[in-house]
């Protein structure tokens, strides 16, 4: 139900059926009579950015409130496909990272590599329960502690989809030579790289626009390979801090944007159906449409703001600066597009 007590009208509880999709190589899920359909007359939504874990934030060491469920309550692959099932979700990018991949985040919020309890090999197996739907993308190690490259070789043989990096975690630049590598291995195996930019720190990390500035050098470096910015590049859109997202946009057509928490910024708190998201949405989308951009929620971090099915439906039923062709191209075949290997 959404919080207006109705059914989404894009779910059917009736027939479903499977088939071939030629651009995934995987069994998709298909539902008549769909709202969103997809170029072949099918649903197709795609979530780009999730994750499951047992708990982080743990309410009882960081004092936060246990409204945010994921600081107690186990947010597995059964409950993630639940949720998908529920909202008419079909696929989704579920990202795994360990406790130390993100202990420069947690740290800067005030929070310790204890109160994290989930990582890659919880991940992988929660995906391996529905490998069709729940895609997995892996995190890049610290090269400063690991054989980052081969790691990521290993992980993409092993059935990762993709990889993140998260630059400033690691206090690297994005032409760092294991992170060249790690992306010289993604274009050897077809597979995509998620980058987030979040949690910036200048001098004790690099800034936005130097590492916009390395991604334009990678993106040439790899021209054949699909990159990602998650947050929408971690730049409010509704600020001239996206100014220099939207040039690298215009400029690259290997790079797409995941706009799941756009901007690092939810100034909503649970106001359904989300305006000040909505706006975010829709100045992205005036800035570079909607062919390499990408609905995504972050769950379960944002769980405490609304359900999942409201994610849905805020884009479905209220972004009304959306045509149907673009809604499509956002809600699931820009990623298709994204998954599907080389430019």
């Amino acid at each position: 139900m959404t919080n207006d007590g109705k059914k989404p009208s894009h779910i059917k509880r009736g027939r479903v059926f499977y088939s071939f999709h030629p651009i995934l190589g995987v069994l998709k899920r298909r539902r008549l009579h769909s709202t969103i359909t997809s170029t072949e007359g099918t649903e197709l939504i795609i979530d780009t950015e999730s994750h499951i874990f047992w708990w982080a934030r743990n309410h009882y060491t960081t004092g936060l409130s246990m409204i945010r469920h994921y600081t107690w309550h186990e947010h597995s692959s059964e409950l993630f496909l639940a949720e998908m099932e529920n909202a008419g979700v079909d696929m989704a990018f579920v990202i795994s990272y360990d406790a130390e991949d993100v202990k420069w985040s947690s740290e800067q919020r005030g929070y310790a590599l204890e109160d994290f309890a989930g990582g890659k090999k919880y991940t992988k197996k929660g995906c391996e329960r529905d490998p069709k739907r729940l895609l997995w993308f892996s995190t890049i190690k610290n090269p400063d502690h690991y054989p980052s490259s081969k790691i990521v070789e290993a992980d993409l043989k092993e059935g990762a989809k993709g990889i993140k990096v998260f630059p400033g975690f690691i206090q690297k630049a994005l032409n760092h030579p294991e992170l060249i590598e790690s992306f010289r291995i993604c274009s050897q195996h077809n597979a995509p790289v998620l980058i987030s930019l979040e949690v910036l720190r200048p001098p004790l990390t690099l800034g936005l626009n130097e590492y916009v500035q390395q991604l334009g050098q990678v993106l040439d470096m790899f021209p054949k390979s699909k990159f990602c910015l998650l947050h929408a590049g971690c730049a409010d859109p509704l600020t001239p801090k996206f100014e220099p997202i939207s040039r690298l946009m215009d400029h690259h057509d290997n790079l797409y944007l995941s706009t799941a928490f756009p901007g690092e910024v939810w100034d909503d708190g649970s106001e359904y159906p989300f305006p000040n998201y909505l706006r975010r949405i829709e100045e992205i989308v005036k800035r570079v449409g909607t062919s390499r951009t990408m609905w995504g929620t972050d769950w379960p971090w944002f769980e405490w703001a609304f359900k999942y099915q409201q994610g849905v439906n805020a884009i479905l039923r209220h972004a009304h600066f959306l045509s149907e062709d673009q809604k499509r191209e956002f809600m699931g075949e820009s990623a298709i597009r994204f998954l599907n290997g080389k430019s």
